[in-house]
This record gives C-alpha cells, structure tokens and sequence, in this order.
C-alpha cells in the first residue's frame, strides 16, 4: 500500500464461535471480519478459525466418586475404633475388682473427692420429746410499753407538734396548751418569791447588834445589882450594915444575872429563830409551787413573766416510740386528764394465740413458741409464754395465750395474723426421741433420703430412706429410717445427692 495516501482505517471485529461435539471433543469455529478503508477505497476480509477443546465433564465425575469412597472409608474405621474401645471398657468393667463399683444406692468418692467435698459426719442424737402444736393468732401492741399523754390540767390546745405514725423520742414536745390554772400558778410563785425578799432582810435586821435592846436592858440591871452587892458586903465588913440587907442584894444581882441570860441566850435567839423559820418556810413554799408546776408542764420558772405568756405549758412525751393515736387538734378546749395521744413502742409486741380448750393443759409460763407470719417469709421469730389467761372464750372455746416476741425493724404490725408453734410434750413413752440435723437431710422428687457412711468401705456412703417429722431448730424429727449412734453426712450431702443423680442418669 503506497505511503503517500492519506489513510482512515476503522477496524471492526466481530466473533461468532459455534461448539461442536463430536466423540467427547467440543470444536470451537470463531469467525472474524475486518474492514479497511484507504482513501475512498473500502476493504473487508473474512477469517474464519476453528479450535478443538477437550471436554472435562467424565473426568470431574470420577474425581468425585474418588472422594466419596474416601470418605465413606474413614467414617467405617472411626465407628469400628469406638466399638472396640467400648467393648475394652466393658470387659474391663467386669473383669474390675468388686470393691471399687458403687452400688445402684450407693456413692463412692475419691479421697481427693472427699476434701474438695468437705464432707462432714454427725451422729443422731436423742432429745427430750417434744410435739409443734400449731394455732393461729394475731399481733398487738405491747401494752407494758405503750402510753396515753394526758394533761394534768384543762384548757386550750395552741398549737400541735405530732402527726400520727410520727417517730418521737421521751421528752419531744407533742402540743402546746394554755391553761388558767397554770397562770394563776405563775402569779402564786411570784408571791412566794416576794415574801422569801421580806423574810430574808427581817432576818438580817434581827441579827444586827443595835436592834439588841432587851439585852442591852438586861446588862445595865445586872451591873447595878452587883455594884449594890459589892457596896453591901463592904458595909457588913465595916459593921456598919445588916445581915437582911445583904441577903436582898444577893437575891437582886441573882435576878439580874439570870434576866440577863435570859435575854442573851432566849429572847434574842427566839427572835432570829422566827425570822428563820419564816425564811426556811417560804423558800418551802416556793420548791412546792415549782414542783406542782413542773409535773403540769409548766416551764419559766425563773422568768418574771412579764415578757412571756405566764399560762402556757409544752405536753412532751413520756417515752420514744411512734404515735399510734392523736385525738386532738389545735383551738379545742380540753379537761385534765384528757387522752389526746398514744406513744407506741413496737420493739416488742405480743403476739396473743388461741388455743383450743383441750389443749391448754398442754403449755404453761415459760413454754418455748416460734411466731411465723407472711411477712416474715421462711423466717420464725423465737419466743416465751407470758401469760395465760384463765378465762376461756365461750364462743370459740379458745384461750388467749400470749408471747413476747422481739421486733427487729418493726417488720410485724399491730393487727396482723401470725401462726404460733408451742413446744409441747408428746407424750412418749420413753420420753426421748431421735433426732437429725436438717443439713444431712436431701429430697430426690418423692424420696427423702440421708447419706450414711458404709462401715468397711472407704470414702462409701449409702443413701437411705428416712421418714421425718417437723422441724425445731434446724433438727427433724426421725419416725423411722435410722437408728440411734448411727452417722450421717451433714456437710457435703448435697454433693453426694449430686454424684448419685448423676450415676443413675449414666446407666440409663
């Protein structure tokens, strides 16, 4: 093709491939045609290319079944491999010395299982009989700790402090009262007060020298009658006086002498005497007053009371606990000894059960009793018999028994219905009964059971029936199963009932 003619090619392709099969061979025909265009002379060509490609499909079928017989080889010796091992096991089973299989009752443990167990024996004890009589009751309030505030005085109520259901300790105002009587308590206090002022400066006024007359008086008589005595006796001396003038001037100077002790040690100390008495007496008055106005609830004594409100008093509460009632609001008029609140301490409540006539004989003073109620859940609260009272109820034929019991977090409410166990004999012939502890004691659906130790064989335990009766802390009641001295497992039974369970689940 010349160089010098200017050149536009458009080359276009187009294959078209057909298969043939032929004897497992597949023929491939891939057509080509190409246009060519040189100046304004146009080309085409045509070619046309067959290929032969093997076919595949027979050799992909036999690999597979290669594969599958392969595998369908494996799987046969892995299930002849366990066969034999099961069987090995079996005979070695049989063929293993009796003392190392457990019965279908009965569980062996390792030594190294029995430490990581923590198994625990205790033996079955014997106890004094005692029968649960179980009766119905309900919870009421203390009433050795429960008290009524009553004013001592009456008048109106000014203000309230307590709403019901409040906490309040002893002492904690409960309402303000004011009342007449209180006043005119007030104003006899102050009168006292004044009279004791009086009594004391009387006292002090007796007490001082210059208010001494009568002693004074006393003195200048009997100086007198001694110097009449002294001037006597020098006249009698000298001959110049009579034996009847000395005898009076004797008698004077006696008289004198005992005027004036009289008036020293009698006249003058009666006198201070008075005015202390009148002191002591007062000041009396005024501790009684004071008294009588503390027990009404009076308070201020020491204030004059001419910038307070002389008739008001502070009802306070007599002991801690909460108020259970209140009766009272502010503006009513109320009377001395009035109820307006209770103050309930619920630490301690009674617990009053009714037990059927035939069987009151049964319990006494002192009698043990366990409280059981719906708030309580499985817990029982423990107990005494206080009181029994002799009265029946003619109605229901029933007594009314009462317990003390403790109220941690005052979980029991006045009101609610409790059920009371007594502790009462049973009447058995030997008076004994046996015992075990509610540790060693398992359930395996309708079985109860108990693990004994195998006497002979170590780390064995033999689960055994029992047949139990009621509980009484942590110990059941044993009807029949064991016998007393004989041993059960407490700490550790739960793993035994474990490894027994498991046992029975193997050899189904």
């Amino acid at each position: 093709m010349p160089e010098n003619y200017a050149r536009r090619e458009s080359d276009e392709e187009m294959d078209t491939a057909s298969v043939e099969a032929a004897d497992g061979v597949a023929s491939v025909v891939t057509e080509h045609r190409v246009s060519h265009v040189e100046g304004d002379t146009a080309t085409e060509y045509e070619t046309v290319e067959t290929r032969r490609v093997p076919r595949r499909n027979r050799n992909l079928i036999v690999v597979v079944a290669a594969f599958a017989a392969l595998a369908l080889v494996v799987l046969l010796l892995i299930f002849w491999s366990r066969g034999k091992t099961a069987s090995q096991e079996k005979a070695a089973a049989e063929t293993a010395p009796a003392a190392e299989k457990a019965a279908p009752n009965e569980v062996v443990l390792s030594a190294e299982a029995v430490k990581a167990a923590g198994i625990e024996v205790e033996g079955v004890t014997q106890r004094p009989a005692v029968a649960l009589m179980r009766v119905t009751g309900t919870v009421e309030s203390n009433q050795q700790q429960t008290q009524e505030v009553t004013p001592l005085v009456g008048g109106r109520v000014e203000r309230v402090y307590a709403a019901l259901g409040d906490r309040v300790r002893a002492g904690a105002p409960l309402a303000t009262l004011s009342s007449p009587q209180i006043a005119q308590l007030h104003a006899k206090l102050h009168e006292a007060e004044t009279h004791l002022q009086l009594a004391e400066r009387n006292l002090q006024r007796v007490q001082r020298s210059e208010n001494r007359v009568a002693v004074l008086q006393a003195k200048a008589k009997l100086d007198e009658a001694e110097a009449t005595l002294n001037r006597t006796r020098r006249l009698i001396d000298l001959g110049a006086g009579a034996g009847k003038d000395l005898v009076a001037a004797e008698t004077a100077f006696k008289t004198a002498k005992a005027e004036y002790d009289f008036q020293s040690n009698i006249s003058l100390n009666k006198e201070v005497a008075e005015a202390r008495a009148e002191v002591e007496t007062t000041r009396a008055d005024i501790s009684h007053i004071k008294d009588e106005m503390r027990a009404l609830g009076a308070a201020g004594f020491e204030d004059d009371g001419q910038h307070r409100d002389t008739s008001l008093i502070t009802l306070r509460a007599p002991a801690s606990g909460a108020v259970s009632e209140r009766l009272v609001n502010p503006g009513a008029g109320i009377e001395a000894g009035e109820h307006l609140f209770t103050i309930a301490n619920l630490s301690t409540v009674w617990v009053v059960a009714n037990v059927p006539e035939a069987q009151v004989a049964l319990l006494h003073t002192g009698t043990p009793a366990e409280v059981r109620s719906a708030v309580l859940g499985s817990e029982a609260i423990a107990g005494r018999v206080t009181y029994i009272d002799p009265r029946l109820n003619e109605e229901t034929r029933t007594a009314r028994v009462r317990v003390d019991v403790s109220n941690p977090g005052e979980r029991l409410k006045v009101g609610m219905f409790a059920e009371v166990g007594f502790q009462t004999a049973t009447g058995a012939a030997t008076g004994e009964e046996l015992m075990v502890s509610s540790a060693a004691v398992q359930r395996i659906g309708d079985r109860t059971i108990v693990f004994v130790p195998k006497e002979g064989g170590e780390n064995r335990y033999e689960a055994r029936d029992v047949q139990l009766g009621g509980e009484t802390d942590g110990y059941y009641r044993v009807l029949s199963g064991l016998q007393a001295g004989e041993r059960v497992v407490t700490n550790g039974s739960f793993t035994l009932k474990t490894r027994l369970l498991r046992g029975e689940l193997e050899e189904e």
